[in-house]
């Protein structure tokens, strides 16, 4: 039978009265701590503190996730605002009027790029059921499988499809 040795004794601790808030809070600790005792605590300690570094690291990815979710959404939301506009362009007939809707359209644009929107305009690219909606086929010679005809617009913001443009395919 293995003989058992003594335990080893870590530094001995001794805490005063401290003051909190007016209050006076006494810590109690014992005058000495094991060392098998003082490790576990540590352990325990450094556990906690990586899994709080770990909390907040992840809440805030989600943080970024959540906004840029929601921003998404509100873009999405507003992309009619400028078909309408659009349309508003092709159908006015005075000059004068013509020019200062384009200018609220181009200052919708504007406010949209900063966000990292563009248009995307696939005329001529391979049809792509990712990237595009086909919503007709046309037949044309040597055109077979191409984007012939973008019905309404499609917008990317960093890469990421917002809304697929609607499309005319050529069979």
């Amino acid at each position: 039978m293995a003989k058992k040795k003594p335990e080893e004794k870590a530094e001995t601790f001794e805490f005063e009265k401290k003051e909190k808030a007016g209050e006076e809070v006494e810590v109690v600790m014992p005058e000495t701590v094991s060392k098998a005792e003082y490790d576990d605590l540590s352990d325990r300690y450094l556990r906690l503190l990586a899994d709080f570094e770990n909390f907040k690291r992840r809440n805030a990815e989600s943080g970024k996730v959540m906004y840029r979710s929601g921003k998404l959404d509100m873009i999405d939301s507003i992309l009619p605002t400028l078909d309408y506009l659009d349309m508003a362009i092709a159908a006015i007939k005075d000059e004068g009027q013509r020019k200062g809707v384009e200018l609220v359209k181009k200052a919708f644009a504007d406010v949209l790029s900063r966000e990292g929107v563009r248009e995307y305009d696939p005329t001529g690219e391979e049809f792509d059921p990712k990237k595009h909606e086909a919503v007709m086929s046309r037949e044309e010679e040597g055109q077979a499988g191409k984007i012939l005809q973008v019905l309404k617009k499609g917008y990317l913001c960093d890469d990421k499809v917002l809304r697929h443009p609607m499309v005319v395919v050529g069979k």
